[in-house]
């Protein structure tokens, strides 16, 4: 379930936060952990490859949308999620905004805090405006 895969993609890049980068053992290992299939597991590493590829672009866009909030004051656990909706708001034209704001929202919800609900909420809806599909 793809929803699976963003959480292993969110559980990568919030460690990545704090060690320099993620080596194939702990991409392997949690994969492993969420379950992913082999379908699942592919999608992850072009999430991953995405991000990757267009980190400064994304996070130039949680900047910009991050209205008095540098992006190393935003949380961690935050930013990992506003990283992967943007990033497939941005470069996954298949796969509807609404989808990827709902998934970044459910990551929060399980993650962070109830105040950080609202906030990604109000960038991600701002960028949905923006970039929509």
């Amino acid at each position: 379930m793809r929803r699976d895969a963003r959480e292993a993609v969110y559980k990568i890049l919030f460690a990545e936060i704090f060690n320099d980068g993620a080596d194939d053992a702990f991409l392997k290992e949690t994969y492993a952990e969420q379950k992913l299939s082999k379908e699942d597991a592919a999608f992850a590493d072009e999430l991953l490859s995405k991000i990757r590829e267009n980190r400064s672009e994304i996070d130039a866009v949680i900047s910009d949308k991050a209205k008095g909030y540098t992006i190393e004051r935003i949380y961690s656990t935050d930013r990992c999620a506003l990283t992967i909706a943007i990033c497939e708001i941005l470069f996954f034209n298949d796969i509807p905004s609404i989808v990827s704001i709902d998934e970044a929202l459910s990551l929060v919800r399980k993650y962070s805090t109830e105040e950080s609900l609202n906030f990604v909420n109000g960038i991600l809806a701002t960028v949905k405006k923006e970039y929509d599909k």
